[in-house]
């Protein structure tokens, strides 16, 4: 059964594993800001409870921490979502979480999502999931769903010509 604790809601042993793998390099080099202190990240979590734009969640499958998923930019037609697996395989489990909590507890009509171009893992997990690229700069793909794209499928042809490798 996957649960959502809330990140207004982590005991201590929680708050520093969050710390620590936000600064583990796999994960921060695809965050728009790293090393991060203890400091830092404890006045991030005490801004959370004031902020209604913004909700970070620690993801358990069963007993088992799985990663974390969050919502910023939040309105009332769309929100931007992360996300990141602390193991190996639940990008798929996060991905329709992320999707769940979006569409049928924030109730947004659209999910955007902001992907560094070196991430290709995201950036196809994304696409298969019905994303579309709506925009892209020097360092980013501007990723947007609606939920008339869900479904997938020929997104994966738009991955293969960006990286030019079968999927």
């Amino acid at each position: 059964m996957i649960i959502l604790k809330d990140f207004i809601h982590l005991n201590q042993e929680e708050i520093k594993l969050v710390l620590k793998w936000r600064n583990e390099e796999n994960i921060a080099r695809f965050m728009k800001t790293q090393n991060i202190t203890l400091e830092e990240h404890l006045k991030f979590l005490s801004q959370l409870k004031l902020d209604n734009t913004k909700k970070y969640f620690l993801v358990y499958d069963d007993e088992n921490i799985i990663g974390v998923i969050d919502f910023i930019n939040i309105t009332n037609h769309s929100c931007e979502f992360g996300l990141y697996g602390i193991q190996k395989g639940v990008g798929e489990l996060l991905m329709q979480e992320v999707k769940n909590y979006a569409f049928n507890i924030l109730k947004v009509q659209t999910l955007n999502a902001c992907v560094f171009k070196e991430n290709t893992k995201a950036l196809k997990l994304y696409l298969k999931h019905g994303f579309k690229i709506i925009k892209k700069d020097n360092n980013f793909y501007f990723t947007s769903l609606l939920p008339v794209y869900m479904g997938g499928g020929n997104n994966l042809n738009t991955f293969n010509q960006i990286y030019g490798v079968a999927v």
